[in-house]
């Protein structure tokens, strides 16, 4: 596995460390200040199984697309299809195709950049024929004094398209709290509901105790197209950030029952299951605090 270690001196003299696979979906296989580890490594396992876990990324779709409108795609064409369940319907590129495939990037002591489009091809089929649509992405990492700064675009033919991150936070002990600003709806697989008064602090603000599972969307308050979340556990604090190019943006929080680890995930749709719109950007960053 082609690795790619970025480094910057903290502004308290500590390394922070950034380890990408770039060949491997751009996963961000680790982020590191002072030896401080903030990517949950137990999720290796499911990296090397399916590309999930570590760092991984969303688009050009969220989650699984609709059956009908999966290409036939099998292991011959990507070897993780093997390790899949497939007695029940399920989408072998969940998450779109951009996590699964060698990207095109360059690399300097602090930042990497990355291409991938449709064109581009894997075991000689286009990645256009396996997503089901032609795509462009790109994607920049800068490692800065505060930690990472991080640009993501897509462009694409497709009316309905997603991008974002799944990078899958440490959480040592389970133990930790989400914190942010947000609209009094939240998204629970497609259907709004009011966001329950046990889930706030006394300023009416998100407070969501980790010790709760989670797979919902959050629309920040702001009206500029930015949001920030703000991770706190007993050793560590880490503010995820971003601006959107548009309207559609929001927060997927997912945390699996006792899980060793959250997502606190930017995405470019305000329903990450309903997309609008061919092209996105998010400006996004990890401080670490």
């Amino acid at each position: 596995m082609k690795k790619v270690h970025l480094q910057h001196l903290s502004k308290d003299k500590k390394l922070i460390e950034a380890i990408f696979a770039p060949e491997d979906g751009m996963n961000l296989l680790s982020l590191t200040k002072d030896g401080q580890e903030f990517i949950a490594q137990d999720t290796k396992e499911e990296f090397e199984r399916r590309f999930a876990g570590l760092g991984a990324l969303i688009g050009p779709h969220f989650y699984h697309r609709k059956q009908e409108s999966i290409p036939a795609v099998d292991e011959k064409i990507f070897p993780h299809i093997a390790n899949l369940d497939l007695s029940k319907p399920t989408d072998p590129l969940s998450h779109g195709i951009g996590r699964y495939c060698k990207w095109n990037y360059s690399e300097t002591s602090t930042t990497i950049t990355g291409h991938l489009s449709g064109k581009d091809t894997q075991n000689g089929h286009t990645l256009a024929s396996l997503e089901g649509f032609d795509f462009e992405l790109t994607y920049s990492c800068h490692v800065s004094a505060t930690g990472l700064t991080i640009t993501y675009e897509v462009k694409s033919e497709h009316p309905e398209t997603t991008i974002g991150l799944h990078y899958y936070l440490a959480l040592p002990g389970g133990e930790g709290f989400v914190h942010m600003d947000c609209k009094e709806e939240y998204n629970d697989l497609g259907t709004w509901k009011p966001i329950p008064k046990e889930w706030k602090n006394d300023k009416g603000e998100l407070f969501f105790n980790l010790k709760e599972e989670s797979d919902y969307g959050f629309l920040p308050r702001s009206e500029k197209n930015e949001g920030a979340a703000l991770l706190s556990t007993p050793d560590r604090k880490l503010q995820v950030s971003y601006k959107a190019s548009s309207e559609q943006h929001a927060f997927q929080l997912y945390h699996p029952k006792d899980a060793s680890f959250v997502c606190i995930e930017p995405v470019s749709a305000i329903n990450p299951r309903d997309p609008k719109g061919s092209n996105h950007k998010l400006q996004i960053r990890l401080d670490i605090l």
